[in-house]
């Protein structure tokens, strides 16, 4: 386990998820995407705002902590979704990563399950949309430009908050600011299509970092940006 600034004071638990199938399908008109995949449920990254967190529910975990240290790996994604792609009811959409939880949260660079479902992606050349907060994308580097060559990609990094005490107050485990800035230049360095995206944006909270966000962002090379507006989960 790899881990950048303080370790949480928590207990981390890991349990083997044993889903018998790794796309998730959308339909809500709000939500800009069809298929997504998520190698985890449950997130290290801990930020407050997240609106998975009940999804933990259903497994009989707290929404709170629970979310943030008892974390499910699909040891099977990668398999599962080679399965997938092999289907004829397949017809090659933009597969997201992911749609609940960072695909590249610590536990990442031990069991590598997103990069060998990107590298699954690869070998099929399906196009793929990145969802991240996480430096550690910049590990896969090597395998996200020969994607970016041979099919479609896009990779969004996730970046609300300029002040790093504040980022660190509500994503108490995610790369600060400058870090994430950092891996943005990298991957528009290795041409590798990347855009920033604000969110959650929470008003009278972050809704003043907008314009200096879009210009560190713009500095670093990034030519694109989303937002999206906080989603608080109901009871």
């Amino acid at each position: 386990l790899e881990w950048e600034g303080e370790p949480p004071k928590v207990a981390l638990k890991v349990f083997q998820d044993t889903s018998r199938s790794i796309l998730s399908k959308n339909s809500s008109p709000d939500i800009a995407f069809t298929y997504s995949i998520n190698p985890y449920r449950g997130c290290m990254h801990a930020c407050a705002y997240c609106y998975a967190r009940p999804t933990h529910q259903y497994l009989d975990f707290g929404a709170g902590t629970d979310f943030d240290r008892y974390i499910l790996i699909k040891a099977e994604a990668p398999k599962l979704l080679r399965e997938a792609f092999e289907r004829r009811s397949w017809k090659g959409e933009v597969l997201v990563f992911s749609g609940n939880t960072d695909c590249y949260q610590p536990l990442e660079a031990n069991y590598r399950l997103t990069r060998q479902c990107l590298e699954v992606c690869r070998d099929y050349r399906n196009p793929v949309s990145i969802i991240t907060k996480s430096s550690l994308i910049e590990r896969d580097i090597d395998v996200l430009t020969e994607m970016a060559r041979t099919s479609w990609l896009c990779v969004t990094i996730s970046l609300p908050f300029a002040d790093p005490e504040v980022s660190r107050a509500v994503e108490p485990f995610a790369p600060s600011p400058k870090r994430r800035l950092k891996t943005m230049k990298r991957l528009v360095e290795a041409g590798i299509d990347v855009q920033i995206n604000i969110a959650p944006i929470i008003p009278g909270l972050n809704d003043c970092d907008i314009p200096r966000l879009l210009s560190q962002a713009a500095e670093v090379g990034v030519r694109s940006a989303g937002h999206t507006l906080v989603r608080l989960p109901g009871p």
